[in-house]
């Protein structure tokens, strides 16, 4: 009996060769077909290299669903064997296996299930891995114009032909996340967009329009029930979307060489743009040093004072001005300070300049002062600043990092990395680099795509470099290993910044860097110096 395997695939690119070459591999599949379901990448190219026996191009994206049934006519097999695009690990083995109930005649329709992931596990009727017996998609006009919830359609028109199912364990087999393809905000609106093609399939599946407006409600128990299944369900395609975010391990795509970077005689100075940045990214390090007697400084840019949610609570106003931010700052300055303190550093190797957060770019590109467009201030007015008055100016930045450099004569730097997102962040990295000189240089990571995974408090697992930043070129990932008593240190030092611990997602971002270990991106010659065997 001849099997085609139809794989839709919309900018799938850097994948598709993989599930093609696997599909080649099976001795069962007579024949693939790609569909490029309008990509504007070279899906159809990498498709037609990897073997594939036809690729549709489709000049506009019609969804998943679509996509299948464009490919459907052009099929030859009386079993249709469909597969994501975006699949990782996948082997001809695998679809042997998902083939073998259908070849065999047990059953109409199978479904692969990544034992791996135990999300999947619950929700089986999601899994686009299908082996399907052809008569099954006789209905195209069902499954057009489902896109994401074309595995529901399909599970109804089972159901209602009466077809035996089955469930087939896909053991190794996973997607990559949306996120990791499309990055965060392309990819959380890809996933927006499943889950309501998902939702309105739901809503077809629970409550049929046409019978739920012509028939009687004979069974109240019943119809109660609906809603409440529907939510159910609709609460599980909430979590698929979002428990990546807090269930995905940490990627393991790049090296991370274990490195020291204290040595004796060493004099630490830790440049951030933010108060808590310098507990997230190197709490850690910074109380490990302290505890073997090393100075350790601090200089923090800004105060935090754009913090809109932390303004309202502290402000007790729903719409936070001006005052409501520099209050804001104050505290959390003295937050800072506080934090600092529980990792062992006295007040006077603590730095603040007290220039506006959020807008450190603005202020490195102008030579006039820069208003904060929260507290209104162009000048430093807070307490205890290194110049109390200095203008928000490009000169009088690079000035006072520059006299606090000199200061300190820092043997290591700490600061933000480059290709950190936060406009902030890029800042601080640009204004200590030139500065550098003789010191090791060790940066950071706060913000990027998909880090830190998972996004939760896990202490015994290590962070670990996103898969968009893995391969940097110039640039090396190292480790610092925490000991559990650094770990405690950390954690109670990001007790202290309790005005940030009140909002959800900054209580859950600062409680993911409490890790195993600290992870600092480093210039090659930094880590070939100073890199040690595991």
């Amino acid at each position: 009996m001849q099997v085609t395997c139809i794989i839709p695939a919309y900018n799938e690119a850097e994948g598709i060769a993989a599930v093609v070459a696997a599909a080649r591999g099976c001795d069962q599949v007579t024949e693939v077909i790609v569909v490029s379901d309008g990509s504007t990448d070279e899906t159809a190219r990498r498709a037609a290299a990897a073997g594939a026996d036809r690729v549709l191009v489709l000049p506009r994206n019609r969804g998943k669903g679509g996509a299948v049934v464009a490919a459907v006519p052009h099929a030859r097999g009386e079993i249709l064997l469909l597969l994501d695009a975006d699949l990782l690990g996948l082997r001809p083995a695998h679809l042997n296996r998902l083939l073998a109930p259908v070849g065999a005649g047990r059953a109409d329709m199978a479904v692969g299930v990544f034992t791996d992931d135990p999300l999947h596990g619950m929700l089986p009727c999601l899994s686009g891995q299908r082996a399907v017996r052809r008569r099954l998609l006789r209905h195209p006009e069902a499954l057009a114009g489902t896109g994401f919830g074309f595995e529901l359609a399909l599970d109804r028109l089972a159901r209602r032909e009466g077809a035996r199912v089955v469930a087939v364990p896909l053991p190794g087999v996973a997607h990559r996340r949306k996120r990791q393809k499309y990055g965060a905000v392309r990819g959380l609106r890809q996933e927006v967009r499943a889950s309501s093609d998902l939702f309105r399939q739901v809503r077809r599946l629970v409550v049929p329009r046409r019978a739920a407006a012509r028939a009687p409600l004979r069974h109240p128990k019943k119809a109660r029930r609906r809603p409440m299944v529907l939510a159910g369900i609709v609460l599980a395609m909430l979590i698929l979307v979002l428990a990546p975010i807090f269930l995905a391990p940490a990627s393991h795509a790049a090296h991370v060489a274990v490195v020291s970077p204290l040595h004796p005689g060493d004099r630490l100075l830790l440049v951030v743009a933010h108060p808590d940045d310098e507990i997230v990214g190197a709490g850690g390090l910074v109380a490990t040093a302290r505890r073997l007697g090393m100075p350790a400084n601090v200089l923090v840019l800004t105060n935090g004072d754009s913090n809109r949610m932390s303004a309202a609570l502290i402000g007790r106003h729903l719409r936070p001005g001006p005052t409501d931010f520099v209050r804001t700052g104050a505290v959390r300055q003295r937050e800072s300070r506080e934090g600092l303190r529980r990792l062992g550093i006295p007040a006077e190797a603590v730095f603040f300049l007290g220039f506006p957060d959020r807008v450190l770019p603005q202020v490195l590109a102008s030579e006039t002062p820069v208003t904060s467009p929260f507290t209104r201030l162009y000048r430093a007015e807070y307490p205890d600043v290194v110049e109390p008055g200095a203008p928000y100016a490009a000169p009088a930045l690079h000035a006072l990092v520059q006299r606090v450099v000199e200061q300190v004569r820092p043997t290591v730097i700490i600061t933000h990395a480059p290709f950190d997102r936060h406009g902030d962040h890029q800042a601080a990295y640009a204004l200590v680099s030139p500065l550098v000189g003789r010191a090791r240089l060790y940066t950071f990571l706060v913000h990027a795509p998909g880090f830190p995974r998972p996004l939760r408090f896990a202490p015994r697992e290590p962070l670990q470099p996103p898969p968009s930043l893995a391969q940097l070129s110039g640039w090396s990932w190292v480790e610092f290993p925490l000991s559990a008593e650094a770990q405690r240190d950390k954690q109670e030092a990001l007790n202290a910044h309790r005005s940030q611990l009140e909002t959800p997602y900054l209580r859950l971002l600062l409680g993911a860097f409490v890790r195993a270990n600290e992870l600092f991106a480093v210039p090659r010659q930094v880590s070939a110096a100073f890199e040690m065997p595991r």
